[in-house]
């Protein structure tokens, strides 16, 4: 412990002695000044190089992000026409089934019409007697569709 404290105490007094001066030419210190001002020029280029970089990469992900936007808005924009489109069709079909509907309701009218005037009963059913053995007769209905009998 002695010996810890008479080294550190020589360590303290070396410190406080007087030191003689620096040495330097002129050439020396210019070329020190001239590589510190490299260094600081490089390191200073290096980080605006980074900088640069991380500006550029933002740039990239927003151009990327508003890509993205236009693509989902231009494929919104589609899906609308296309809806449109669809119900156009819709709507032209639902006139065509019912002027088809129209049609058939006045041919049914007219064939209404045409059966009372005429009296004619176009679908006639009479009922037919058949033996099905054992004296028992079943009955059978005979449609005919205006043919009359053959």
């Amino acid at each position: 412990m002695r010996l810890a404290a008479a080294a550190t105490l020589a360590a303290l007094l070396t410190t406080l002695a007087p030191q003689a001066p620096a040495l330097a030419d002129g050439a020396a210190s210019t070329r020190n000044i001239i590589l510190g001002g490299a260094a600081a020029t490089l390191l200073i280029i290096n980080h605006n190089r980074k900088v640069h970089e991380r500006y550029a990469e933002d740039a990239k992900r927003q151009a990327a992000t508003a890509q993205q936007r236009d693509d989902a808005w231009a494929a919104y924009n589609s899906e609308k026409m296309a809806y449109a489109h669809e119900a156009t069709v819709a709507a032209d079909l639902k006139k065509e089934v019912a002027y088809q509907h129209q049609v058939i309701e006045g041919q049914r009218r007219q064939l209404a019409a045409a059966k009372i005037q005429t009296g004619a009963d176009f679908a006639r059913q009479s009922v037919a007697r058949i033996n099905t053995g054992g004296g028992k007769s079943q009955q059978v209905a005979v449609v005919s569709y205006g043919w009359g009998s053959l």
